[in-house]
């Protein structure tokens, strides 16, 4: 998943689930101030169906280390992309360009934050919606992640 020749792709949405939800009351001393979110990703490649997975956890913490997780939400976004065939380097091997993968993952995060809103609209969550963020920062970062433990 590096930058990469020019290729013109389309996408589509395929299908979007959330694959588990857990809610749990605030502890009685909540303080906003020590609360946020932590984000982990997975990306999955279905060959055959020609399709991208994008799997998001999202944790609402309290606490950096979390002392307390107040929310957890996962989804599943998949996106069929029938141009997925150009993008292969080698077996089993993908060549992603960044601007899909930055653009799938945006996509990922916005109907995620828009299921979580949805989940916690009974709940002191309602007035802490997952962040905007920068999609193309978090995205990096997943790759730079992905670089390191494929250097092991």
């Amino acid at each position: 998943m590096t930058k990469s020749k020019n290729i013109n792709l389309t996408f589509g949405l395929k299908s979007f689930g959330v694959i588990s939800f857990d809610l749990d009351d605030p502890p009685t001393d909540f303080d906003p101030n020590n609360f946020g979110f932590q984000f982990n990703f997975r990306l999955g490649i279905d060959e055959k169906n020609k399709t991208i997975a994008i799997e998001l956890i999202v944790n609402a913490q309290i606490g950096e280390e979390p002392d307390f997780i107040l929310s957890t939400i996962e989804t599943r976004t998949v996106f069929h992309i029938p141009g997925l065939d150009s993008m292969l380097k080698e077996e089993g091997v993908y060549d992603i360009p960044n601007s899909l993968g930055v653009t799938l993952f945006s996509i990922s995060l916005s109907t995620t934050r828009g299921a979580m809103a949805v989940k916690t609209e009974d709940h002191i969550l309602k007035d802490y919606l997952i962040p905007l963020v920068n999609p193309q920062l978090m995205y990096d970062e997943f790759l730079k992640n992905r670089q390191a433990d494929l250097s092991k």
